[in-house]
């Protein structure tokens, strides 16, 4: 959550510092600002909103600065207001900051410090006010000033600033929220991103920062400390050349973000089968002679549910499956676990805490990320790239194809190796995965107008149920999730068994039920079972759109207001077809209804808080 940038050089370059804070408004866009030191002092401008619908000419103040820091907020702390905006300032107009993550402890400092005035509700200002009075403490000596402030800031925190009278400075300190640094020949970048840095440059030298790590550049000499055991030693140096080159994106034509990645999802299905064949053998190793998790947050972790549903159908194996912010609370860890964690981002603060305590506990990681170089990607043994290009929209969506197409993959390769799968139905399984990316952009092509007309059709109904049994219950799952995020209509997901256990009280003509079935040629039990559970809805009135395969056409008007079926290729692909129906869906409804599509309200993409 929340965006910063900051960068020194000494070249004029407002212009791309504000486009690179663009770049990160997807990390949260409720209101945004600039801060640079001029000769007046430190500088600042701003704005409630987002920054995509400003002029940039509103911040002509700050064009020479060759000092800048900028924010781009999903707010935590204190209202969505102009005062709440970073970045803030210390009392005495000493220290400019911007900040992303959480000041635990920022209402006991308050208390001890009756001598600052506040002018926001943000722990941020109370950062900012720590800096300053450390410098005061420590004789201006800034690495002395920001290792006190790093030992008396408590939480999680990634915090960019800038001084008075300082036109060469920028410093950093950080503590579990990402930060990374890009060099050029005359310019030093911070962001909490590197896809920011494209805006500079379509190639630089990264390096990112460490927990506990101090950073400061002045006086064209930079300078890196970590506190370690509550002493501060010195780090070298250590960037990698990177190119960012496949951090330009565009709409390319489509109305929406959200619409052109749906569907760039064959193209992800087949760069995480490359990405994965290379890896694969190597994780397989590990994983049978491990105990077995999985975990994810938001979408991530309703693909770890399909996941489980892939490892005991496909492979026979149990996958133990949690969300990342209540798996600490429920797996006790050791070395002989191995865990999967999934994260668009390879940024999502609950899923990192998993990571780190695993790390502590010594069990093995695999880790399946869109991001390269993410922070998952780091830490884990075994990093998986998904490499299905940069998602824009807030909302999830080749993403999440790609990461069930990764498991997909693991549990076949995992069934082999078990002796579960014969050799004739491994490849028969692995034929049916080279078949989908065509079929998904069928999906696209030939079924988008039917589901649009059903979304538009009947985008009025404030209330829905999304069921489904046996791995389409997780579809089901994140189908509402999609539904609501965007849509922000009422959606609940859940197992179609477990409906008539008292939800079913809620079902009139009013309340609506999507539903996800099963191939009755695959899976005749499961199907049936379905269609007994939509017999219990429309005894009670309740109107009905089905998502399946193939259904007998005198069930259609009986059971279904409306039904699609959808391609049919294997019991276990057929959930990949259902996600990206669900995803149109979602994607219609709201269309129908004139919401913010790319950037609904109140969500960011990348959720780096607890």
């Amino acid at each position: 959550m929340c965006g910063i940038v900051g960068f020194v050089s000494n070249k004029k370059l407002f212009k791309e510092g504000f486009n690179s804070l663009r770049s990160l408004e997807y990390r949260g866009y409720d209101s945004f600002g600039f801060g640079a030191v001029t000769k007046t002092g430190i500088n600042m401008v701003k704005m409630v909103g987002a920054i995509s619908d400003t002029d940039i000419n509103d911040f002509s103040d700050l064009f020479d600065a060759n000092v800048v820091i900028g924010h781009t907020r999903w707010a935590t702390h204190g209202g969505v207001t102009k005062e709440n905006s970073h970045p803030h300032i210390s009392n005495d107009g000493k220290v400019g900051i911007v900040h992303n993550g959480v000041i635990a402890n920022y209402s006991r400092l308050v208390s001890k410090n009756p001598q600052w005035t506040l002018l926001s509700e943000t722990d941020t200002e109370v950062a900012a006010n720590v800096i300053s009075d450390s410098l005061l403490k420590n004789n201006e000596n800034i690495i002395s000033a920001l290792e006190n402030s790093l030992k008396i800031l408590e939480g999680e925190f990634a915090i960019c600033g800038i001084i008075k009278g300082r036109v060469d400075t920028i410093f950093a300190i950080k503590r579990k929220s990402p930060l990374a640094i890009g060099m050029l020949e005359d310019t030093m970048i911070l962001s909490s991103d590197m896809s920011a840095f494209s805006e500079f440059s379509r190639s630089i030298d990264v390096m990112h920062l460490d927990d506990e790590s101090i950073f400061l550049h002045t006086n064209n000499k930079t300078t890196l400390f970590k506190l370690k055991n509550n002493t501060l030693i010195s780090c070298d140096l250590s960037y990698k050349h990177e190119s960012l080159e496949n951090q330009i994106i565009d709409l390319a034509g489509y109305p929406h973000f959200m619409l052109k990645e749906i569907n760039g999802a064959g193209e992800a299905i087949k760069n995480i089968f490359n990405n994965i064949e290379k890896e694969k053998n190597y994780i397989i190793n590990e994983m049978l002679s491990s105990d077995l998790s999985m975990t994810g947050s938001g979408s991530a972790y309703y693909v770890a549910m399909i996941g489980q549903y892939f490892f005991s159908r496909i492979s026979g194996a149990y996958v133990a499956t949690h969300p990342s912010d209540e798996f600490l609370n429920i797996k006790p860890l050791n070395r002989r676990d191995l865990i999967i964690s999934i994260s668009q981002s390879g940024e999502t603060f609950d899923t990192l805490e998993v990571i780190r305590k695993a790390k502590e506990n010594k069990s093995a990681i695999v880790s399946i990320n869109n991001v390269f170089n993410c922070s998952m990607q780091r830490l884990a043994d075994f990093p998986i790239f998904q490499g299905a290009g940069k998602e824009v929209c807030v909302l999830s969506t080749k993403s999440i194809i790609s990461q069930v197409g990764a498991l997909y993959l693991l549990a076949t390769e995992m069934g082999l190796r078990t002796g579960k799968l014969s050799n004739s139905l491994y490849h028969s399984l692995l034929s049916d995965y080279k078949k989908l990316p065509e079929i998904l952009n069928s999906v696209v092509s030939d079924y988008s107008d039917e589901i649009k007309r059903v979304a538009y059709q009947n985008c009025n109904i404030e209330h829905w149920f999304f069921i489904g049994r046996g791995a389409h219950y997780p579809v089901a799952l994140e189908s509402a999730l999609k539904f609501k995020e965007v849509s922000y209509l009422h959606a609940e997901g859940m197992p179609a068994g477990f409906f008539k256990h008292g939800t079913i009280s809620l079902i009139d003509k009013n309340f609506y039920t999507v539903v996800f079935l099963p191939s009755q040629i695959n899976d005749n039990e499961l199907y049936q079972s379905t269609i007994d559970n939509i017999y219990e809805i429309k005894a009670r009135g309740g109107n009905v759109i089905g998502f399946g395969h193939q259904i007998s056409k005198d069930l259609i008007g009986d059971l279904f207001f409306e039904y699609i079926a959808l391609p049919d290729v294997n019991e276990h692909l057929n959930i990949l077809i259902q996600l990206v129906a669900g995803q149109l869906l979602a994607y219609y409804s709201a269309v129908a209804l004139n919401r913010n599509i790319d950037k609904p309200r109140s969500l960011a993409k990348s959720v780096t808080v607890r």
